[in-house]
């Protein structure tokens, strides 16, 4: 009975289909004219409404999906070229999203730092995995409340100070005998890096740091990768929020797989979390975990806008871990493959490091106010491979920016990619060149107002100082202790991809030993 009940359904859809198929050969004109009038009543709709409230102009797209069917994985290139048809400030419509596009550095900076254009959009990738999320999240009063506390902890356990600095280079020191181990033969370094950078947030968050060969460090790395790369996947879902509404979506995104790492991390760290709850002391802070686990105890519990708990504190870690590791580990990454295509760079960077720090001694952080041109080369790098080439951001209330009107609730992408190679602002942006951040004597770092590699205003990347901090350390230790090299000689054409960051394709490289 149950086949010759499907058998008749398919019958019936077969009948369907023909009889549509027919009717769909005798009435073509019409049904084109349909959609031409259907079109082009959108198409009207859309420039009168645009007009009429001082809207920034931009491509018309298509009903219902607007301009995605045109866009690229290279969003930020995309962009680009539609920036110079319409100008520094220019909208696209995003499936059922309106979306305003910054698109100049001067528009860049009068929108970001505007009060309006602090929010971040509802329905965000991280907050659909992690809803809880307060740096990456649309609730302005947690965020703030949040980034507060969590500045606040940066300063107490000294990320500017040198208890921090001297974990990094003990990790560092660990990281270059990884490098030693392989005697100059070709090697992968994205692993060992990455393994090496969440150790250092480890350090931070969870007062500790793993041996080379520990299975929960081995554990976390691994789960750190898969969460970080099922992030892109589901991506699509803030331009569709309403497809959390349909299991079928879900399955196609993997967004269950994406929730089940996170929680596979939020366990592993919730493991830490217990432990620290047992052996805190208020007299001997050790990290993150132990300042929050404090603040916890002097709000009080009743309070509903206390945002001070346990499930705020593990969300905050799967943040700091994901958000911290993943930015490092693709700018040390773009670097060591730049030294391998730019050899008179690195060259020159290996003179500045013996001249200031000399043969064997450590590296630190002081050092960097006295080497300019290692200090450009950072800058030149984070502008050439721009790890953040959009920021996402939420119009909170009315606002104007560069002459145009944007409404309350439109999303907001700032293309610092084309703010950081816009040969308005850089002569032959397209070329690495640190002389551009140097005065003309080569002694002082010369910045540019249109340099933003950690965005701009009060929504700007918490840990910037702890970026460079980390960005000088590893790259001048590295320097010191080798040279980089593609195998074989090759000059490699280094390509990228636009993932959570922008991330460099992996390449083989050598670590020749410095004699």
């Amino acid at each position: 009975m149950r086949y010759s009940s499907k058998l008749l359904q398919f019958s019936g859809l077969k009948k369907t289909f023909e009889i549509l198929t027919e009717l769909t050969k005798e009435y073509q004109f019409e049904i084109l004219l349909g959609i031409f009038v259907f079109f082009l009543t959108y198409v009207i709709i859309l420039l009168r409404r645009n007009v009429k409230r001082n809207y920034p102009p931009g491509p018309i797209g298509l009903p219902f999906i607007g301009y995605l069917p045109f866009l690229s994985e290279q969003l930020h290139l995309d962009l680009i070229q539609l920036g110079k048809k319409y100008g520094d400030v220019f909208s696209i419509r995003l499936g059922f999203q309106n979306v305003v596009v910054l698109h100049g550095g001067d528009a860049i900076r009068e929108g970001l730092l505007k009060p309006e254009f602090l929010g971040r959009p509802p329905y965000g990738t991280l907050q659909f995995i992690n809803p809880l999320t307060a740096f990456f999240g649309d609730n302005m009063l947690l965020w703030k409340e949040q980034r507060r506390f969590l500045m606040k902890t940066l300063r107490n356990l000294g990320v500017r100070k040198t208890k921090f600095e001297e974990d990094v280079m003990v990790e560092i020191n660990n990281f270059l005998e990884v490098l030693k181990s392989y005697k100059g033969k070709p090697m992968n370094l994205k692993s060992a890096l990455q393994a090496s950078i969440s150790n250092n947030i480890c350090a931070l968050v969870l007062g500790k740091r793993y041996d080379h060969e520990d299975p929960r460090r081995i554990f976390l790395d691994k789960n750190l990768e898969k969460a970080m790369n099922s992030l892109s996947m589901i991506s699509s879902y803030s331009l569709f929020p309403w497809i959390r509404h349909i299991p079928f979506f879900h399955k196609l995104l993997s967004v269950e797989t994406s929730r089940l790492k996170y929680d596979i991390l939020r366990n592993f760290f919730r493991n830490d979390l217990d432990k620290h709850k047992r052996s805190l002391d208020p007299e001997h802070i050790r990290d993150y975990i132990d300042t929050f686990l404090l603040e916890i105890e002097s709000k009080n519990e009743e309070d509903p806008n206390n945002t001070f708990t346990d499930d705020m504190l593990l969300t905050n870690i799967l943040d700091l871990f994901v958000g911290g590791s993943e930015t490092l580990n693709s700018s040390i990454l773009w670097f060591v493959y730049g030294m391998g295509v730019y050899p008179d760079v690195q060259k020159k960077i290996q003179l500045e490091v013996l001249e200031v720090i000399g043969p064997g001694d450590i590296p630190e952080f002081l050092h960097m106010k006295c080497m300019p041109y290692t200090t450009a080369t950072i800058m030149e790098l984070m502008r050439w491979k721009t790890i953040g080439p959009l920021d996402k951001r939420y119009t909170v209330a009315d606002a104007r920016v560069n002459g145009y009107d944007v409404p309350k609730g439109t999303i907001i992408l700032a293309n610092f990619w084309n703010a950081h190679n816009d040969p308005r602002y850089w002569s032959e942006p397209e070329k690495f060149k640190p002389e551009r951040f140097l005065s003309k004597d080569g002694k002082s770092v010369v910045k540019s107002m249109y340099y933003m590699p950690f965005s701009l205003g009060k929504r700007n990347c918490p840990g910037e100082s702890m970026a460079y901090m980390e960005l000088f350390l590893y790259i001048t230790s590295i320097l010191q202790r080798f040279e980089i090299k593609f195998p074989n000689g090759l000059k490699q054409v280094i390509k990228g991809k636009l993932n959570i960051t922008y991330r460099s394709e992996s390449y083989l490289v050598q670590f020749i030993p410095r004699t």
